[in-house]
């Protein structure tokens, strides 16, 4: 009998590419750099189906330039995003697929308005593409 190689499992190179692409991406988003945020994001080729999406409870975008354009939004006023790293998980769910859990605080606040500091479980879906890991779906979940 041939051993076949597990479907699921990505290697620990893909593990630490994917921590250190949110990782650039906590920091783009803090610093308010949109290049950092379109950087990050995944792009499909031309004709095929467009796997970016940012779902929350308060709102939801279809698509990476929609997703972009809701960045370009809320840097305007008061954002950063601070996940506790000591807890990032990065578990694959394929060999191009994983979800990413981050516990992280999320300050946000209108321009020229006071900000407020809130706690969310993140998770994303890193898939591999072309220009290597890149983030497809952005759901942040509001923890007590």
């Amino acid at each position: 009998m041939i051993d076949k190689p597990d479907p699921i499992s990505i290697s620990a190179a893909d593990i630490e590419e994917i921590r250190n692409l949110f990782l650039r991406q906590a920091a783009g988003e803090t610093a308010q750099d949109i290049r950092v945020i379109e950087s990050v994001l995944a792009r499909t080729p031309p004709g095929q189906p467009d796997p970016v999406n940012f779902v929350a409870r308060a709102y939801r975008f279809w698509g990476r330039e929609a997703v972009i354009d809701h960045f370009r939004t809320v840097f305007k006023g008061t954002w950063r995003f601070e996940p506790d790293e000591d807890e990032i998980r990065i578990l694959p769910l394929g060999p191009d697929t994983a979800h990413i859990y981050a516990p992280t605080r999320i300050t946000v606040g209108a321009a020229g308005e006071e900000s407020a500091t809130y706690n969310f479980l993140v998770n994303e879906i890193a898939i591999r593409t072309a220009e290597g890991w890149r983030i497809s779906a952005i759901v942040p979940v509001p923890a007590q």
